[in-house]
């Protein structure tokens, strides 16, 4: 046996392949590891996780919103280090009740939209934190959206910044959009409201066309002109049992991306509802909850679920720029396949929430109802395949 196990290493070693003289990898590919993932653990369940503007291209910087019924919930104010990996937190704001949506201000960062119901009254609020870069901050509220009598909100679903106008809020409850605009005074003012049916889950504002929003409702898909307060583009049986959340591709019009109970991603061009231009399944083995188109490369889709899981999605068909095109137009047996492109199982929890980072196009992060956030980058060879 001895003579057998020896005559075999001289073998491999005469026909090289991946390892060296001393059994090595010899290519440096070939020894590099996935990058590793920052994790931070806020000690109370949380069900929501947004990015802060700012920051650089090293230093990405998060809010995660607690969700507990027993104890007073806190904000973290967060910063994951690329170099290091590592996620440190340096601000705890005290919040009164639970948080159940948390939308920071893209264009101020200070200011932050809270959600909360269960043990108190439901109260969508403007929050002001009076120092991002000191230690004792504190949460200063500004404002009330709905609180009037005029506008009583339902369950809130999903609280918008209006991407045409500036501190505008569109805010989708579980049977209406309801439109806000800032004042001068401590009340958002309602301007408009549109029906828009029973058991919305997601909604999301058209990046390119003012005044037009889409939402998902059991398992249909649905366009809104705001101006006319009218039903624009409608599709029935977007998912085989629910639809959960929508988003609207940021580079390409009409386009956008529902995520639904069936575990899987359908594309479409709202003005051709007839069928989806693309679906994505096999990463989730449970509900889609949330799913978001990357900013900058519109190939890269990002999801979470029920499962635990998070999943970073390949759609280069459908993407303004696909993949491979080299500067030009690329044939379909050019362009790397659609797909999952990794399955990320750090959590241990049901995922609710993930986004993008604002300060670099490929960092990510993620919360469980366990508390655990998770920030992950996408794999190099992703990005090289984009880049190149």
């Amino acid at each position: 046996w001895l003579k057998i196990a020896r005559a075999g290493r001289r073998a491999a070693h005469r026909r090289g392949g991946s390892q060296g003289a001393r059994g090595r990898p010899s290519s440096p590919l070939a020894m590099a590891q996935p990058p590793r993932a920052g994790v931070y653990f806020c000690r109370q369940p949380a069900r929501c996780v947004a990015p802060l503007p700012g920051g650089d291209n090293s230093r990405h910087s998060f809010m995660v919103g607690t969700c507990t019924l027993q104890q007073r919930n806190e904000i973290h104010v967060v910063d994951f280090d690329e170099d290091t990996a590592e996620v440190v937190c340096r601000q705890t704001l005290s919040h009164p009740e639970e948080i159940w949506l948390l939308n920071v201000n893209p264009a101020d960062g200070s200011q932050v939209l809270t959600y909360s119901s269960g043990n108190c009254a439901p109260a969508l609020r403007l929050w002001q934190v009076s120092d991002l870069s000191a230690a004792d901050a504190e949460l200063q509220l500004l404002a009330t959206v709905g609180g009037g009598e005029e506008t009583q909100l339902a369950a809130v679903k999903c609280a918008l910044w209006d991407p045409h106008r500036q501190g505008n809020l569109i805010v989708a409850d579980s049977e209406a959009l309801h439109v806000f605009e800032a004042g001068s005074g401590p009340d958002f003012k309602a301007l408009s409201s549109v029906q828009v049916g029973q058991r919305v889950s997601g909604a999301c504002a058209d990046p390119h066309h003012a005044n037009q929003v889409s939402t998902v409702d059991d398992t249909h898909l649905k366009m809104w002109d705001l101006r006319s307060s009218k039903l624009a583009f409608k599709k029935d049986g977007a998912h085989l049992f629910g639809a959960r959340d929508v988003d609207y591709n940021p580079n390409v019009p009409y386009q956008v991306l529902t995520a639904g109970e069936d575990a899987a991603l359908r594309f479409w061009d709202l003005r051709k509802l007839d069928k989806s231009l693309c679906s994505l399944a096999g990463g989730h083995h449970h509900w889609v909850v949330r799913a978001r188109y990357n900013g900058h490369h519109d190939q890269l889709v990002l999801s979470c679920g029920t499962d635990s899981a998070v999943c970073l999605w390949r759609a280069g068909s459908v993407a303004s720029a696909p993949l491979g095109d080299g500067g030009q137009a690329a044939g379909a047996q050019d362009r790397p396949p659609d797909g999952l492109i990794r399955r990320y199982e750090e959590h241990e929890d049901s995922c609710y929430s993930c986004c993008w980072s604002l300060a670099d196009a490929w960092i990510f992060a993620s919360v469980a109802y366990d508390g655990r956030l998770v920030v992950n980058r996408v794999p190099g060879e992703e990005k090289y395949r984009i880049l190149l």
